[in-house]
């Protein structure tokens, strides 16, 4: 009992100290944070959806002439998260995966840190809590199902006309209510972008004065003035279950969302300014590029980088430019591109604060030569005084392969092997 006691005493001061640096942030500049977990989906013209991913994201919304920079988020969970420097609102984003149980078991609920600078150089951390309401239920609402009327008529997607006004409509937002704490009641979101994913038309978010949508609305009237001939368009409809909450003038949100993406065109001669796909307008859009196109560039080389501590590096160098006799295609203090044909290339990095990787003990790559000459090469690198043998020439019996092994100066296998087409 004494110890428990003790340690009440110690651990409610912390919880006080706590309580107390939430409820002084005094922010300039921020006009809302908001962490959570979404399901995207398109919608075809014939209204049916398909998954397109779920996701975790966070956002800083900065307020009008304020500006927010170096933003990090973190968890327990997960390795620190860099946001994306904006004039407006800084995001940072997860992966994007086939399940919830998939997003769940990476973006765990729990605690989320933000931390970021004003532009009075003050540095905030601010927590915001994905909630554990859920009781093992998912609490990301259904997907909106999205219609498209003119003149109090539906209308097909694909016959929209530019000379009249549009209106957006969306099945009912049944997850959605009011808020528990009064501060902002669970939100849509409608917003329609151009072929060239430009947004034209935003319903607006909360905490900065102007209109926004919450789950009681049903539609939205975009403007005949916004829309073109001949061009494609693309709408997306968000419902948004939400935990509000403030920390000390911050208001915060963890939400739990559904999005449809949903493409109309008007009537006319084809716009000439748009691709065959429309251009991302949303980075859920993960069936969409920011190139009008998902066919994907030609690769026109491949580096194999290989890290090295500083004393392997200069074995490394003397091991892939004088004993393999590589040509050295850039050469630098700290890396040495070694080709091996046009097109194909071994990097020899330094150990240093800068590399991505640093090296192992344990180096588990395996870099493998292709050559129709492994004989020959067998038989010269057998002659040759630096170099180690690990695996004599055989013919090897799970693969139509004749190959042998040797072992670089950082430890990593170099294999050489010819394929038998016999």
């Amino acid at each position: 009992m004494i110890k428990n006691w003790a340690i009440a005493l110690f651990i409610y001061p912390v919880m006080m100290l706590s309580a107390c640096a939430q409820n002084e942030v005094n922010s300039e500049d921020t006009q809302f944070l908001v962490v959570g977990k979404t399901a995207n989906y398109r919608q075809v013209p014939t209204g049916e959806q398909t998954m397109i991913n779920y996701h975790f994201f966070a956002e800083i919304f900065v307020n009008e002439g304020g500006a927010v920079s170096n933003g990090t988020l973190e968890n327990a969970a997960i390795d620190k998260m860099n946001f994306v420097d904006h004039p407006s609102v800084l995001e940072t984003h997860g992966g994007r995966y086939n399940t919830e149980e998939d997003l769940n078991a990476l973006y765990p609920n729990g605690e989320y840190i933000y931390t970021y600078t004003e532009s009075n150089g003050t540095t905030l951390k601010i927590p915001v809590v994905i909630s554990k309401k859920d009781d093992g239920e998912t609490r990301i609402p259904a997907s909106p199902i999205i219609t498209l009327s003119q003149n109090g008529n539906e209308v097909s997607a694909e016959n929209i006309n530019a000379d009249q006004d549009l209106v957006i409509s969306w099945s009912p937002f049944n997850e959605g209510g009011k808020d528990e704490n009064g501060f902002v009641d669970d939100l849509i979101f409608a917003v329609v972008a151009n072929c060239r994913g430009e947004k034209i038309s935003h319903s607006g978010v909360p905490f900065g004065g102007g209109a926004h949508l919450t789950y009681a609305d049903k539609d939205v009237i975009i403007s005949k003035n916004l829309l073109l001939p001949g061009e494609t368009f693309q709408v997306s409809v968000e419902h948004a279950v939400m935990d509000t909450n403030y920390v000390g003038n911050v208001p915060t949100i963890a939400t739990y969302a559904a999005t449809s993406f949903l493409d109309f065109d008007t009537e006319g001669p084809r716009n000439n300014a748009c691709t065959a796909l429309p251009v991302q307008m949303d980075k859920g859009q993960t069936d969409r590029s920011l190139k009008g196109t998902m066919d994907l560039p030609k690769i026109d080389e491949q580096i194999t980088m290989l890290y090295y501590s500083e004393e392997d590096f200069a074995k490394a160098v003397d091991f892939y430019g004088q004993d393999l006799k590589l040509e050295a295609t850039f050469d630098d203090v700290w890396v040495k591109i070694y080709k091996l044909t046009d097109t194909a290339f071994i990097g020899v990095v330094k150990d240093s604060d800068g590399g991505f990787h640093h090296p192992n003990k344990d180096s588990s790559v395996m870099v493998s030569i292709v050559s129709k000459g492994v004989d020959d090469w067998y038989g010269a690198i057998k002659n040759a005084k630096n170099i180690k043998i690990e695996h004599e020439i055989y013919d090897s019996t799970t693969a139509p392969i004749r190959a042998f092994l040797i072992r670089d100066p950082g430890g990593y296998t170099v294999e050489f092997f010819e394929w038998n087409t016999e």
